[in-house]
């Protein structure tokens, strides 16, 4: 008699206890979380932010604990003009030194430099000088002889250019990750995104603008000598506008007609005002820049005198590079409100020995502190420094002094910066899809419960304890990746759930026919275990061979991601709880009672349907809906949301009973035109989809929609979350949704071409076809926009249709060759009666656990889940009626015309001997 506890059973117990011990941390916080409540206390949520700074346990998206997720683009072009700028500047500082009459300029547009020489005696000086800079590898030119008289153009060398912008990329990550550091947040996360891109996730995080603003801040540091007779020259240049000089500050306003409007670095949609390039009459070493002074009111108040103009260096004594340390500095006993708050700094041996010389030789002279090209202090050197310290003022507040003191800590940018896309959720709307994802889980799981004890009774326990322990070894492998678990991973792990249930149903449906055949109960158990065994691989591989693809590949960002990393580790997990667990659970239990029940409730048994009689009437009726869906789509597009066209998403927690669909659907369209607002099922939530309109940026809109909100409504409607995406930045998301879906259809018909003939490969791809087409046009006829999340619903929905095609097509193959000589029709039909029990199961199990996703799974999931829906349950109907009907056709004409055995092969030859 075999033991019970055998070494395969011994080894899943181990395996078991193990992943307990990984997932309790993540299972207690879920389970406290969910019993919060929507009105957490203080002492919830503080005790909320030790668990999650605990450690031990999966990391949570943002979409479950609230935060703020960033896509910033190195504005790599923008530092390519600049670096030209100072090449630019550095030659005509040598050519002024050996008196070189020359014109050189900066073409932005073509990104060169040209240069002139006014005497042809000077070409030798100039191409001297200019060699310097192309033996050096920073510029290459054309032809320099055009020196005596033409002019030369100069490029950066592609690889010049090509290392500049991949170090400007790493430099701006290794800056971005200290200021991130700087926070003392929990769990944050910098990631390149190649070429030029760098994702931010910091989760917690309530205030996204403040972040935004910090990260973005170039932080270029200088210290530079203003112009002795600054007052003189500013007035004798005519810079300043009559009756604004300010003796305070010895200088005045820019003249505005100095001035030219250009987009804002630091916040998209709003724009700031920068110097004319050209400005005629500046003292040789020196330039104009704008900057600011802080004065006190009659009243007590702060006042801050913008764009006064400075004469300066063009060099700085002091740089950031030089900067040790700084901090924020609060003086309570100070009389004047400008020095309150204050940022002091202490600077290297290098820089103490610049601030000290400079101080000593330049005694009572200006000096302008200088942070982002522009001056934010202009004092005067009273006394010696001599120990390496400084501090800025500028009637800062405490915040904007701490801020100011992390921005400069964290080091200066080499490049602009902007953010393209970015996603704030806020700490009340993660805490309720945690509990919406903890009810979700809970719901599918005692759907899929209930069904397989109904149906198979004891079997049915083992096939729930195979399922459970899935989910844990899911949660374990996360765990041990340092995964991180999204609102749509959940979704990801509740279809597996509905998919390691059918690995069990394959088993047992095997298991019913063997033991029809009167096999002894420990054969059929074997043969059933070998038998299912190719099936469940297939089925799992078209699945599972999309989902690393699109992983490895990193064409997939974001809540997708999330999605397709829970599947691919629950795809695998499955080969090992479908085979090995199983098969330990029913090996022990045989051994202790000697038997072992599969219930006796078979809703298809011995069915003898003629499917391929009605094939006719289902091609029409397919056609019909499909041709409308597809004149639809053709005619008024896919109604694309704001992942391809650019703009906002905005989820809006609302008081239903005073604020309807339509009040708030009418605010929002006195300023903008395309605004989509859907009430959230059973929720106090309306999500709210604005299209960006031409030329406007979605920080923009973002902005204008929470300031509609709180005119129009107050307290009584509030953005919860919100999602930004640029139009740039959409039309890459199409190009990416069209890649995924041809990878995907391409991994599925490579591997069905190595596992069918083309009949059944063809018959695969038209229903694939007919899945998404029907799936995409309901979902666009109802109203609904298309996001990325659609489109990797519409990949489940390939996978899932090419696996239950193919439980299907590997008994059409198998009866093909035990029954040589049975009519293609009877095959075909038998073939599907016999996996009908198995169908009906297999769908019911997965249409459940999908249907607790759009029912509990939260605002994030609705669309998603309702896809799903649609989509299996297509897919279910055409596996049957639509792909092996067109098996069925292609293989009798086939057959008519080439015969049986070019079609089925040679008839396996049988020796028998006595």
């Amino acid at each position: 008699m075999d033991k019970v506890f055998n070494g395969r059973l011994i080894f899943v117990l181990v395996v078991t206890l193990l992943c307990l011990y990984s997932v309790y941390p993540t299972a207690y916080y879920f389970s406290y979380i969910a019993s919060m409540g929507s009105d957490p206390t203080v002492e919830q949520v503080e005790k909320r932010q030790q668990l999650i700074e605990s450690g031990g346990m999966i990391n949570l998206g943002l979409d479950l604990q609230g935060g703020v997720d960033l896509l910033i683009e190195v504005q790599t072009e923008e530092l390519i003009q600049t670096q030209l700028g100072i090449y630019a500047d550095d030659i005509r500082t040598e050519f002024r030194k050996e008196n070189v009459a020359s014109v050189v300029t900066v073409d932005k547009t073509t990104e060169t430099i040209t240069v002139k020489v006014e005497n042809y005696e000077d070409k030798n000086i100039a191409q001297d000088i200019l060699n310097i800079s192309i033996d050096a590898g920073y510029l290459e030119a054309d032809d320099l002889t055009k020196l005596d008289g033409g002019v030369v153009t100069l490029r950066m060398p592609e690889v010049t250019m090509s290392r500049l912008k991949n170090d400007s990329v790493d430099a701006a990550l290794k800056t971005i990750r200290k200021r991130v550091d700087a926070y003392g947040l929990t769990q944050p996360e910098v990631v390149r995104q190649p070429p030029n891109r760098i994702r931010v996730r910091i989760p917690g995080e309530t205030n996204p603008d403040r972040i935004i603003q910090n990260l973005l801040t170039i932080a270029v540091l200088e210290f530079r000598m203003v112009h002795p007779e600054n007052t003189t020259q500013v007035t004798n240049l005519n810079l300043i506008e009559p009756g604004s000089f300010v003796s305070e500050a010895g200088t005045g306003l820019i003249r505005k007609d100095f001035l030219v409007e250009v987009p804002s670095r630091l916040k998209v949609g709003a724009v700031e005002y920068k110097l004319a390039d050209e400005i005629p009459g500046i003292p040789a070493g020196y330039e104009v820049m704008l900057g600011q002074h802080t004065t006190t009111s009659a009243t007590g108040e702060l006042e801050v005198i913008d764009n006064l103009v400075y004469l300066v260096r063009d060099r700085a004594f002091i740089t950031g590079k030089e900067l040790l340390q700084a901090s924020p500095y609060t003086n309570l006993q100070s009389l004047n409100p400008n020095e309150r708050h204050t940022v002091n700094m202490s600077f290297n041996s290098e820089g103490t020995e610049s601030l000290a010389d400079t101080s000593i030789d330049n005694e009572n002279r200006q000096f302008a502190i200088i942070l982002d090209r522009k001056v934010i202090s202009a004092p005067v050197f009273r006394e010696k420094i001599l120990y390496g310290s400084a501090s800025i003022s500028g009637g800062f507040t405490l915040q904007e002094a701490t801020d100011l003191a992390l921005t400069l800590r964290g080091g200066s940018l080499p490049a602009p910066l902007k953010v393209v896309s970015q996603k704030s959720v806020g700490a009340t709307l993660g805490a309720d899809s945690v509990a919406d994802s903890v009810v979700a889980l809970g719901i599918g799981c005692v759907f899929l419960i209930l069904l397989l004890l109904f149906a198979y009774k004891v079997a049915g326990v083992v096939a729930i304890l195979a399922m459970i322990l899935n989910v844990l070894l899911i949660l374990a492998i996360m765990a041990l990746m340092g995964a991180t678990l999204t609102l749509s991973g959940i979704g990801g792990i509740l279809l597996t759930m509905g998919m390691a249930v059918d690995a069990n149903v394959l088993i047992y449906e095997r298991l019913r026919e063997e033991l029809a055949l009167k096999k002894p109960i420990r054969a059929a158990i074997t043969t059933s275990f070998e038998r299912a065994f190719s099936v469940i691989m297939d089925g799992n591989i078209t699945s599972l061979l999309p989902a690393l693809a699109l992983i490895l590949f990193e064409i997939v960002e974001g809540s997708v991601k999330g999605f397709w990393l829970a599947l691919a580790i629950g795809l695998i997990v499955n080969l090992y709880t479908g085979i090995t667990v199983t098969r330990a659970l029913v090996d022990s239990y045989l051994a202790k009672t000697g038997t072992f029940g599969i219930g006796s409730w078979a809703p298809f048994l011995n069915s003898k349907f003629d499917f391929m009689r009605v094939r006719m009437f289902c091609y029409v009726g397919s056609g019909i809906i499909i041709g409308v869906a597809s004149v639809y789509l053709l005619v008024n597009g896919i109604n694309p949301g704001v992942d391809f066209t650019g703009g906002v998403s905005a989820s809006v927690r609302a008081d239903v009973s005073s604020v309807s669909r339509d009040q708030l659907k009418l605010a929002l369209e006195s300023e903008f035109k395309d605004v989509r607002v859907v009430r959230v099922l059973n929720e106090s939530y309306y999500s709210v989809t604005v299209t960006a309109p031409e030329g406007m940026a979605a920080q923009k809109i973002s902005d204008d929609l929470k300031s509609i909100l709180s005119t129009n409504f107050g307290d009584k409607a509030t953005v919860e979350s919100v999602e930004t995406v640029d139009a740039l930045i959409g039309s890459e998301f199409l190009q990416t949704a069209i890649i995924t879906i041809i990878i995907t259809c391409l991994i599925i018909l490579g591997y069905l071409g190595v596992r069918f003939n083309f009949a059944f490969g063809l018959g695969a791809v038209v229903a694939l076809i007919h899945d998404v087409v029907f799936a995409l046009g309901i979902f666009v006829l109802l109203g609904h926009s298309v996001t990325m999340d659609i489109v990797s619903a519409l990949l489940i929905i390939l996978g899932y249709s090419v696996n239950d095609t193919i439980v299907t097509f590997d008994r059409i193959r198998e009866l093909m060759k035990e029954h040589y000589g049975m009519p293609i029709g009877q095959v075909i039909n038998r073939a599907i009666n016999e996996t009908l029990t198995r169908t009906f199961f297999t769908s019911s199990t997965t249409l459940s656990a999908i249907l607790a996703m759009y029912l509990f799974g939260g605002i994030s999931l609705k669309d998603f889940a309702f896809v799903l829906f649609v989509g299996i349950g297509v897919g279910t109907y055409s596996s049957i009626f639509i792909a092996s009907a067109i098996v069925y056709d292609m293989l009798t004409r086939a057959e008519a015309k080439h015969g049986v055995e070019a079609v089925r092969g040679q008839r396996k030859k049988v020796r028998i001997s006595a």
